[in-house]
């Protein structure tokens, strides 16, 4: 089956909203994820504890659509306990090799180590 700690998720666009809703909704199921263009979506959150999570948020400074909401979901994810990381590339909402170099570092880095050592 698939092993739930050892997993990384990644989403774009509103693949990215889907996983943080997940992370949002059921506490435990996602501790991993990188989120690339994401706003948050849902207008009730409930309490829950991502203490465990660890979150990489990367938006677009030229994507107009989602780019001006993306501290939100940092904010919420942060209030809620996760480790988030976020960072602004010089682009739109598509996706370049900017993005590619941020989640390759990210995945390099302490906040996946847990993941791999299980």
């Amino acid at each position: 089956g698939l092993d739930l700690a050892r997993t990384i998720f990644l989403g774009y666009s509103n693949g990215a909203n889907l996983v943080s809703s997940v992370m949002l909704l059921h506490s435990g199921r996602i501790e991993r994820a990188a989120l690339l263009r994401p706003m948050p979506v849902l207008d009730d959150v409930p309490s829950v504890d991502l203490s465990k999570a660890r979150v990489l948020v990367i938006a677009g400074a030229d994507d107009l659509t989602y780019a001006p909401f993306a501290p939100a979901l940092v904010a919420l994810l942060g209030s809620h306990g996760a480790a988030v990381d976020a960072h602004t590339t010089g682009s739109g909402h598509e996706i370049g090799d900017r993005d590619a170099e941020i989640v390759r570092q990210w995945l390099a880095g302490p906040a996946t180590a847990i993941a791999q050592a299980n």
